[in-house]
């Protein structure tokens, strides 16, 4: 890999050479332009992610190398190197750090690699680590134990805990990968939670999410000991996240601190395991873990957002938030949108175009999704990865903060669904402190309305 910067002339006071490998910027002489980028994984989110990083606005010359790509099979490494024109695959993560020394490590595997995998990539020094959900899953999945829901929510915010102390003291940069907060949309309502402030307003009071489909893509979604769990974990997941993130950016907006969960009631059921195998077709039925989860999330503030998370999404996926503040209602309908629609009498007619993900035909009306990885959140997430490492004073709106918060969301859900429902208090987890630079800064979020 080479950087770009002032010394290749003779003005350039500084011996390139000597240049740190992870130093974006330094005395203000030099300034990092290849920015390396490691990829753990070769699923559907390591995918998403190696092309993504194609579709990031402009940078002023700065260029990004897909360095290296680790797999849990060396054979799908090296196909998904192929396709990406990935430079090298390696057999280990540990490996691949030592090798590239990665200015962002996107860690995109199986669930139960996240955890640590993030320590290693912050004992590494890599500046900034993308880390996709969940941050953590119960370490007693992997080990062969088994616990009640308490327990393991007790466990797994212990073993976060770690993590997050880890990537604290290395100073890593950890950007806890929730696409939904980085839709244009929650751009959007950022800025007019900015702007209501003005007229004494800006006060969320009730979210409604949703994140649906018939079946996840992971192989493994189906096994607790990689996946962590199911709808409830990895899909409610998904609508949690931005609303958890406007109660903290309407916090920091008012006082200076973020608004916090407070209590959590779920529901986790197996819906379609209980069915007859006629209600099987259209749907990738589970066995080991829940299809339909439920969250209801009170605020410190006796605010309150409810999300849905399941697998019996049988028209595609469905990706919805609804937002209702003191100063106006926001619906956000991520996908399906009806923006574009299209009728296709024969399904062949669109050969082997995705028109919107997870669909499972084209054929009759559809709502066609272009730009879906844009309109996903993914390109905005990235981009913010990218500028947390070219600049030292940036750092990432969805941060520990919102890894930590999510994680005891999800996991006093599962004790509230073990126990039909019961609120749980969510108080001991709140003690844990955030510096400023592991919150979101809802100035910096960026602009997507025009001003008159």
């Amino acid at each position: 890999s080479s950087v770009l910067h002032g010394g290749s002339t003779p003005s350039c006071p500084i011996d390139c050479s000597k240049l740190p490998p992870f130093s974006p910027f330094l005395h203000g002489f030099c300034v990092l332009m290849h920015l390396k980028v490691a990829i753990n994984g070769s699923g559907f989110a390591a995918d998403y992610t190696a092309r993504v990083y194609s579709q990031l606005p402009h940078k002023n010359g700065v260029t990004i190398e897909l360095a290296g790509v680790t797999s849990g099979r060396p054979e799908t490494a090296a196909r998904f190197a192929e396709t990406h024109g990935i430079a090298q695959t390696f057999g280990s993560h540990s490996e691949m750090l030592a090798a590239v020394r990665p200015h962002i490590d996107n860690i995109a595997c199986a669930n139960f690699a996240h955890g640590p995998y993030t320590i290693e990539a912050a004992q590494a020094g890599v500046p900034v680590i993308v880390l996709e959900k969940p941050p953590v899953i119960w370490p007693g999945w992997t080990e062969g134990r088994q616990a009640d829901a308490r327990t393991r929510k007790e466990e797994s915010m212990s073993y976060l805990a770690d993590v997050l102390d880890a990537v604290r003291a290395a100073g890593s940069k950890l950007l806890y990968a929730e696409d939904f907060v980085y839709v244009d949309g929650m751009k959007g309502l950022v800025e007019l939670l900015i702007e209501s402030r003005r007229v004494d307003k800006g006060k969320v009071l009730y979210q409604r999410g949703v994140c649906a489909h018939q079946g996840s893509h992971a192989p493994a979604y189906d096994t607790p000991a990689k996946s962590g769990g199911g709808a409830l974990f990895n899909k409610a997941c998904h609508p949690l996240g931005p609303c958890l993130y406007l109660k903290q950016v309407e916090g920091i907006l008012r006082d200076g601190r973020p608004i916090r969960p407070r209590q959590v009631s779920a529901v986790a059921l197996q819906v379609l395991k209980h069915q007859p195998s006629a209600a099987h077709e259209h749907f990738r039925v589970m066995q080991n873990v829940d299809d339909f989860g439920r969250i209801t999330v009170i605020f410190e503030d006796q605010t309150v957002a409810e999300v849905l998370g399941h697998d019996l999404s049988i028209s595609g996926i469905r990706n919805e938030l609804s937002v209702i503040a003191d100063f106006g209602q926001y619906d956000l309908r991520i996908n399906p949108n009806n923006e574009n629609e299209l009728f296709l009498p024969r399904a062949d007619a669109a050969g082997n175009l995705l028109l919107r993900e997870k669909l499972p035909t084209p054929a009759g009306t559809c709502f066609p999704r272009p730009h879906q990885f844009h309109a996903h959140g993914y390109v905005n997430e990235m981009n913010d990865a990218v500028d947390c490492a070219l600049h030292a004073e940036r750092f990432p709106q969805s941060g520990p903060l919102m890894a930590w918060d999510t994680m005891a969301v999800l996991m006093a859900g599962y004790e509230s669904a073990e126990n039909g429902g019961a609120m749980v208090d969510l108080s001991d987890y709140l003690e844990r402190e955030f510096p400023a630079n592991e919150l979101p800064d809802p100035h910096s979020f960026g602009a997507v309305f025009q001003r008159v």
